[in-house]
């Protein structure tokens, strides 16, 4: 499968791992939505008046004949003509009435939108329903016009012989209910929970298509088929204490680059990258930290190393590192000073080689004849060459020396990078057909469905001296705050 078609098959092919996933990552404005829903839906519930409900029920009949024949005729006509009797209930020749007798302030419309009447399949029943804020008002008139109803029927049916042959009794009268009717408590709030259950999985996905940043591990997978050689927990404290390998050798972040250095080493003994590129996609991601915390774990090894500042735009390293930057690679690159002469020791086989003066030409300088002889002269001198580039985005100067090294680490930034943003990245990589070790996720969060778990800080060494159940740091290291 071409890199093309597995990006594409892990675009389109979701799962429902990736369903929960999403959920997972946005459960804070699912459980904030559905929370909001629920509680607009007991407010309004509150806030709504009570209504309760009195049902009164009629029987209608017909005159009974001297025959078996009379009688199933007669209840044959009563069937068909009740649904039409339950029509008159709501009409004003009933409800006019009704409100004169019971001195209503209101008009036959208004009241006929509290009133119903039902007739109960294959029955001559008809039930009156009355609906009114007061239970005893509804009572007194779902009666009244259930009463005013059979007197209605008598007048509509009555024949020559001055009777009706149709009359309607009532059979159950309507009481008074403490319980309200409506609003239904557990209904609506069922519903508001629903609804906003409902609401708060749509934003979701809406947010996961419209938020393109890449969150974790799963991410990058989407837009490269690059490994992950490791990932790196994040600190709020990072940009005051970048070289955190030198300060807290036991931490879990020192760890994480250990893990990312072993990686390294492993992923082609056969043909081991022995010049090392590390850039970024946009500023900020954390790669000039990423580079100095590699290059002192390859030190660490008993390797000897040489650290470049091959930012020559906005160079960081050196001020992490606490380190005179007055002169170093651009000095070399033009025949100004000689490279044992800007060569800083940091000690444990790490030299350390300053980007200098910022020259007019970064991308040219980077490029030249010169770099690469400097580049072959430093392979040969040590065991690993790192060099910490600009972020590809902003200028070509890492694309340019992506192809003058062994192999290429592209630092991730989680929460700062959007996945198109990578993807063009790592395009100008593929284009001038740089080799792409691999990426390293930084400032992944420690917990949540995209943290990258350790389980080395219940492992950490106990130190001397230190309380018990906690470590202590040891080692500390020349430093001044910043970010890259």
């Amino acid at each position: 499968m071409t890199s093309f078609a597995h990006r594409l098959h892990l675009r389109t092919h979701v799962k429902l791992s990736d369903y929960l996933h999403i959920v997972q990552r946005s459960w804070r404005l699912v459980a904030t939505t559905t929370l909001v829903a629920l509680l607009l839906g007991a407010t309004l519930t509150a806030l709504t008046t009570r209504q309760y409900r009195a049902e009164a029920e009629l029987f209608v009949s017909t005159a009974g004949g001297d025959t078996v024949t009379d009688l199933v005729q007669g209840g044959s006509f009563t069937q068909r003509q009740v649904a039409t009797y339950a029509d008159i209930v709501t009409t004003p020749i009933v409800l006019d009435p009704v409100i004169e007798q019971l001195g209503l302030d209101t008009s036959s419309r208004a009241l006929a939108s509290q009133v119903s009447a039902t007739v109960p399949p294959n029955t001559v029943l008809i039930q009156i329903t009355v609906t009114d804020a007061n239970p005893g008002a509804a009572a007194n008139l779902a009666n009244a016009v259930a009463g005013q109803f059979a007197d209605t029927i008598q007048d509509l049916e009555r024949t020559g012989t001055g009777e009706s042959p149709v009359s309607a009794s009532i059979v159950r009268p309507a009481t008074a209910s403490n319980d309200p009717a409506s609003p239904n408590v557990v209904q609506n709030l069922s519903l508001s929970l629903t609804l906003g259950l409902l609401l708060g999985l749509g934003l979701s996905a809406l947010r996961h298509v419209i938020d393109t940043r890449v969150r974790g591990e799963e991410d990058v997978r989407r837009v490269s088929d690059a490994p992950t050689l490791g990932a790196v927990h994040y600190d709020k404290d990072a940009a005051k204490h970048p070289l955190v390998v030198h300060l807290d050798p036991h931490s879990s972040r020192s760890e994480a680059f250990r893990a990312l250095r072993t990686n390294l080493l492993y992923l082609d003994p056969d043909h081991q990258p022995r010049t090392l590129l590390v850039t970024s996609t946009i500023p900020g991601e954390g790669k000039s930290t990423s580079t100095a915390n590699l290059a002192l774990t390859l030190a660490a090894t008993g390797s000897t190393v040489c650290l470049i500042e091959g930012d020559l735009r906005r160079p960081r390293l050196l001020e992490y590192m606490g380190l005179v930057s007055s002169v170093g690679l651009t000095d070399v690159l033009v025949g100004r000073a000689e490279l044992e002469d800007v060569l800083q020791d940091f000690g444990d086989g790490l030299r350390v080689l300053g980007c200098g003066p910022i020259p007019p030409n970064p991308s040219e300088l980077l490029g030249s004849d010169a770099m690469r002889r400097l580049l072959d002269r430093l392979s040969g001198k040590f065991d690993y060459v790192v060099i910490d580039a600009p972020p590809l985005l902003a200028v070509t100067d890492a694309a340019v020396l992506s192809t003058l090294v062994d192999g290429t680490i592209v630092v991730v930034g989680t929460g700062l990078v959007r996945r198109e943003q990578l993807e063009r990245a790592l395009g100008h990589l593929n284009r001038v057909e740089s080799r792409v070790l691999g990426t390293v996720l930084n400032r992944v969060p420690i917990k949540g469905p995209d943290a990258y778990s350790y389980s080395y800080e219940a492992y950490a060494p106990q130190l001397p001296g230190a309380p018990k159940g906690q470590r202590k740091h040891v080692g500390r290291a020349k430093f001044r705050s910043g970010s890259d």
